[in-house]
């Protein structure tokens, strides 16, 4: 299900990581890496990562939207040791 996110806003991305006997596990560090098309040029795709900062259990991060055309973006958390996530989908809106 993709999460809308209005342009130009700053989204604040909640990550809780898992074990593989679906324990909460806190890794070392984290990561999140947004994929997105150019506010500038939307035919151009890039990514972004941006480290996220433990609180608790938790891991946080913020971006602003408005680097991104409208449409599709994606955001993928990862995390030493952890399978990788699905990438959620971000629908950025007017």
């Amino acid at each position: 299900m993709p999460f809308n996110v209005a342009a130009g806003s700053t989204v604040v991305f909640t990550v809780v990581f898992f074990d593989a006997n679906a324990e909460i596990t806190v890794p070392t560090s984290a990561t999140i890496t947004i994929t997105y098309p150019l506010s500038s040029n939307p035919l151009t795709l890039t990514s972004c990562s941006i480290a996220m900062t433990q609180v608790g259990d938790f891991f946080t991060a913020t971006w602003g939207s408005g680097v991104a055309a409208l449409g599709k973006s994606s955001a993928t958390a990862s995390a030493p040791g952890i399978a990788s996530a699905d990438p959620q989908t971000l629908r950025i809106i007017s």
